[in-house]
């Protein structure tokens, strides 16, 4: 009996499942502390261990998105191929939406990446390059309330609106808060 449950329980496509509702939660909170930082709401004085910290949860996020991806094509229900979880438009289930997280998943690569190219593209390439982490929040949420099973019926609004509250009222501030005054040093 218990080798025929185990055997009948679809491992991969729960891990699947919880790797995706853990790459979101890890991907919002990366946002929520690179807009946090962005805003100067978190202090100057802690930007170095706050940088730190969005750096390891962006790289854990991709690390569990890695997963998310093994998961799927080992999965024996929903047969993945390699080419359906890594090129966008190419699965034949719900291509649209499951494109929308392969783009999120290459973009979030990219973005990661910027931090190490920062010396070669400057300051200013940096922050451009960053602005993408905007589109990488919006198709991964999109991504995950479309064919995020564990996201259907009242669960997936609710985790939308606690994820992208906080994202707004950030941006919001953002764009609407003063830009802080260098502080002079004394001479």
């Amino acid at each position: 009996m218990t080798t025929s449950l185990a055997a009948s329980v679809p491992v991969a496509w729960l891990v699947a499942r919880a790797a995706g509702v853990v790459a979101l939660g890890l991907l919002t909170l990366s946002t929520w502390l690179g807009l946090g930082m962005s805003t100067r709401l978190l202090g100057a004085r802690r930007m170095k261990p706050l940088l730190a910290w969005h750096r390891t949860l962006v790289w854990t996020g991709l690390s569990v998105i890695g997963l998310h991806v093994v998961a799927l094509v080992a999965d024996r229900t929903i047969h993945f191929g390699v080419a359906a979880v890594l090129v966008p438009f190419v699965a034949p289930w719900h291509p649209a939406a499951v494109a929308a997280g392969v783009t999120a998943g290459w973009l979030m690569l990219m973005v990661a990446l910027s931090f190490r190219a920062r010396k070669w593209i400057g300051q200013r390439g940096w922050r451009r390059l960053h602005y993408l982490g905007f589109a990488v929040f919006a198709l991964g949420l999109g991504h995950a309330l479309f064919v995020g099973t564990d996201l259907r019926g009242v669960g997936g609004p609710l985790v939308a609106a606690l994820a992208l509250g906080p994202t707004l009222w950030l941006v919001f501030v953002r764009i609407l808060a003063p830009a802080p005054k260098p502080q002079l040093q004394p001479a």
